[in-house]
């Protein structure tokens, strides 16, 4: 009821002209906060608030507790309840949403912004993102229901370097004329931030990656320092640490994961200044999740996430994952030794930021960086000195602490009231009441309301009877097939690599074949493949029970080469996929898969074959990265017809 009253304030005072507002008295308050306590990120402590005046989106004063209140003010009673800053996430990445390793969800960006919103997390950057999100850091500035975005563009890497896997395009620079270049092209787009990215790979399975050299990551480092914009470096190790510290890095844009930080790197980061954000959530929160003991149980996370994310994340087949991520052995091999070296850099006196680096497996947008801040006092800092990290010092890493950060008069007015003391039990993070973004109330039915537009009930049909028992036999010209769905391209491009695709249908005289033209190109190191994929609807929303048929016929022929039939299912949740390899010539074959033939190859947890959750398939020209020979270039893949038979 507070606050439905609240929104009608807010909406009668909206009814006023610009011209009114922008003449209004400044003095003159459109939201009171009264009672409870307040968290001055400045002097790291929780006192009594009297009232919390805000007007045109700042801070205009505090006020006693009994001083009067202008008419018509929108009026918020704190009792009982501690008022802080908005907080910080320093390193994100929108364009996932932090679900299960085999993300079946489509990108949300705006609903993670919303979600991050939710959490008390009032401003966020994305580290590496292609330009359209630019636009969305323009629209989030202006729009009350989204976290306040701040953005690097597209990550600084080597040609085939970390940042590249991802489908996503990078600034892969070689050469310092290549950095001068690449970086007045992403100036032109006024970045907020500039991500370096310095990583050699070799740990928990990942093969050795190429890196930016020294020279050209300090060459980054001075164009960055000329433009004055902080520079994040993206580290894993300890002699990643020193080096980035050495080219000028703002921040530590991960903790040291591998490695013990010594006194030569704190004083050199002391001596350059610095900043340390270590993302412990991305991998001991994920570790956590990925065994089993989800840190995401709390009602908010409910609240703050959509409901086809969060049932993915408390799942009960989520503990498979543990098989699939990377965080779940590493986490428990780091555990210890990343706490210690959040506490040294601490005590160090070197700034810390909050970062997550959500939106990868298991670190949803908001809930996570809540949680880092449950790590940050399991590595001995006070809850306290946790949400400085949060608050203040987060937007001085960023250089927006005059801005941003805490709630003196002057500053931006984003504001979250949660219940309870968390600077005595800093769980109590998790209460969350009510947020403001710069004075203007979050309304969290918005992310519901979101979420119901996009959510469909489960369909669950019959192979034979509900639809037919022929899966498309491509007798018209568009790309749907007849049980639903799109067919579509889709490439390890995806993962960084190179190969290429092109679909296409034909149909003549009531008979129809879809067509693959593509090539597989060198580059991606997990095999190299290119092929066609159909789910019957997006957000796994339509299972089809096949049960009572044998297999799959396909009719087909195309250049020789390895190919497989992949079948998706419902079952698996990771990349365990039920695969099968095609042996397909120059001439039309009717070929027949029978179900028993189909084996699990990928990674993550085993589960029994059934037919009767079916999702999808793909065909793919497919290089086995494990053995055989590897076959590159141009192909065509012809199918006529995709069945099932009894």
């Amino acid at each position: 009821m507070q606050l439905l009253t609240i929104l009608l304030c807010f909406s009668l005072l909206a009814g006023s002209s610009p011209a009114q507002q922008r003449h209004a008295d400044k003095g003159r308050p459109s939201l009171v906060i009264r009672g409870g306590f307040l968290f001055d990120s400045e002097a790291g402590r929780r006192r009594p608030l009297g009232q919390l005046w805000i007007g045109d989106g700042r801070v205009l004063a505090e006020k006693g507790l009994d001083d009067p209140i202008p008419e018509g003010t929108a009026l918020v009673e704190a009792e009982g309840m501690t008022v802080l800053p908005g907080l910080f996430d320093l390193h994100c990445h929108l364009a996932v949403d932090g679900g299960p390793m085999n993300a079946p969800l489509p990108s949300r960006p705006r609903l993670n912004l919303a979600s991050q919103l939710a959490c008390g997390v009032t401003s966020v950057v994305d580290l590496h993102a292609g330009d359209g999100i630019f636009d969305l850091r323009e629209e989030s500035h202006d729009d009350p229901g989204l976290a306040r975005l701040f953005v690097a563009g597209a990550a600084f890497t080597a040609p085939g370097g970390h940042g590249t896997q991802f489908g996503i395009p990078a600034n892969t620079v070689t050469t310092p004329a290549e950095v001068q270049e690449r970086f007045d092209r992403l100036l032109a787009h006024r970045p907020d931030v500039i991500k370096g990215i310095l990583e050699h790979g070799g740990w928990a399975g990942i093969p050795e990656l190429p890196t930016l050299s020294a020279d050209l990551l300090g060459a980054l480092g001075g164009r960055a320092r000329q433009a004055g914009l902080p520079f994040f470096c993206h580290i894993w190790s300890l002699e990643e640490a020193r080096t980035a510290v050495q080219c000028g890095a703002t921040a530590l844009a991960h903790g040291v994961f591998l490695g013990e930080v010594d006194q030569a790197l704190l004083d050199s980061m002391k001596r350059a200044g610095t900043a340390y954000i270590p993302t412990l959530a991305v991998v001991l929160g994920a570790g956590e999740a990925a065994g089993g003991a989800a840190p995401f149980t709390h009602p908010l996370t409910r609240e703050a996430l959509c409901t086809d994310l969060y049932q993915a994340l408390t799942d009960p087949g989520l503990p498979s994952n543990s098989g699939a991520t990377w965080a779940g052995a590493f986490a428990k091999e780091s555990r210890a030794g990343a706490l210690t070296n959040l506490r040294r850099i601490f005590e160090a006196g070197i700034p810390v930021g909050l970062g997550t680096d959500a939106g990868n497996p298991l670190t949803p947008h908001g809930p996570a960086a809540l949680h880092e801040l449950e790590l940050y006092v399991e590595a001995g800092l006070t809850p306290a000195q946790a949400l400085q990290c949060g608050t203040l010092r987060s937007a001085q890493i960023l250089g927006v602490g005059e801005e941003f950060g805490s709630l003196s008069p002057g500053k931006v007015a984003d504001v979250v009231l949660v219940r309870g003391d968390p600077t005595a039990e800093i769980a109590r993070i998790w209460e969350v009441e009510q947020v403001f973004k710069a004075g203007r109330p979050f309304d969290a039915s918005a992310i519901h309301e979101a979420n119901l537009a996009l959510r469909e009930p489960v369909q669950r049909l019959v192979a034979g009877e509900s639809v037919g028992e022929e899966i498309d036999g491509f007798d018209d010209t568009d790309l749907y097939s007849d049980w639903g769905g799109e067919w579509q391209v889709l490439t390890d491009s995806v993962a960084g690599g190179k190969s290429t695709g092109n679909l296409e249908s034909s149909a003549e005289g009531g008979e129809g074949t879809l067509t693959l033209h593509g090539k597989v190109l060198e580059g991606f190191r997990w095999g190299a493949w290119s092929g066609m994929t159909l789910d019957w609807s997006a957000g796994r929303r339509r299972l089809v029970d096949a049960s009572a048929f044998t297999g799959l016929r396909l009719r087909v022929r195309g250049t020789p080469r390895p190919y497989t039939l992949a079948v998706h299912r419902a079952a698996v949740k990771d990349y365990n996929l039920f695969v099968v390899p095609l042996e397909v010539g120059e001439q039309w074959a009717q070929i027949e898969i029978p179900f028993d033939s189909l084996k699990q190859i990928g990674f993550g947890k085993s589960v029994s074959w059934s037919a009767d959750d079916l999702l999808g398939l793909s065909i793919d020209a497919r290089n086995n990265p494990f053995k055989g020979e590897s076959v590159f270039g141009e192909f065509t893949l012809e199918v006529d017809s995709i069945a099932f038979y009894r």
